[in-house]
């Protein structure tokens, strides 16, 4: 008596169907596989495979820009921010997009009228570690924006990296010249690849008060990333 073998078969993650099974086809596929024509078995692939091409192509569909038209926010610091104190605002990605950013650059605007008062700029992300209830912040103690009275009295202070243009001998001693850049996400001391973020994750920034209370004016600060909106392929 002949074996009859069943069209539908569940397999699983390590297993093989038995010889002659033919993959479902219903409206949608159920198993993406190839056929080994020395077994005589359909070997199925993971479905992580499928998954990780898909997000490889999701970049690729460019069907938007990310700029300070739809990827800003801008705080106000107000007079008598105490120190420890906090002011945020957040840029938050619209529900059934997908966000692949490049860069960022947060900005203290000048006020030539701030007496008293720094502030730690740094921002969160929505889809970090989480604890007590707060996303992980981006920047470390370290790389975190550290903007004094004295710099926000005298001009705009930004998080921009300093990168090494060029070196020369002035007679005495190696002179390094350093630009400012805006922050890369991909760079490798960053996260070594684009932050993507899809529908309903955020990026909070945020500003708090250091050494006095802010006291002369009150100070603007700015988020603003870069980057491009995809076309979703992956839950």
């Amino acid at each position: 008596m002949n074996k009859i073998i069943p069209q539908q078969y569940a397999g699983y993650p390590g297993t093989r169907p038995p010889k002659g099974w033919v993959p479902p086809l219903d409206q949608w596929l159920s198993l993406l596989g190839v056929y080994d024509n020395e077994t005589g078995f359909w070997v199925g692939l993971p479905l992580q495979v499928l998954s990780e091409q898909l997000v490889l192509a999701e970049k690729q569909h460019a069907l938007d820009r990310i700029d300070p038209r739809n990827g800003f926010v801008s705080i106000t610091v107000p007079i008598g921010t105490a120190v420890g104190a906090s002011v945020t605002g957040e840029i938050e990605v619209p529900e059934g997009e997908i966000w692949y950013l490049r860069s960022h650059e947060i900005r203290v605007h000048q006020q030539a009228a701030l007496t008293a008062g720094d502030l730690l700029c740094n921002f969160r992300v929505s889809r970090f570690p989480v604890t007590d209830d707060v996303a992980k912040l981006f920047y470390n103690t370290n790389d975190r924006l550290t903007a004094t009275q004295a710099l926000i009295a005298a001009g705009d202070v930004y998080d921009h990296d300093q990168v090494l243009a060029s070196a020369y001998w002035d007679g005495a001693a190696e002179v390094k010249v350093y630009r400012e850049v805006i922050r890369d996400f991909a760079d490798p001391d960053e996260l070594g690849n684009a932050l993507r973020l899809i529908g309903g994750d955020k990026l909070t920034l945020v500003a708090t008060g250091e050494t006095a209370a802010i006291a002369g004016g009150a100070i603007t600060v700015d988020l603003t990333v870069w980057g491009l909106r995809g076309k979703r392929l992956v839950e």
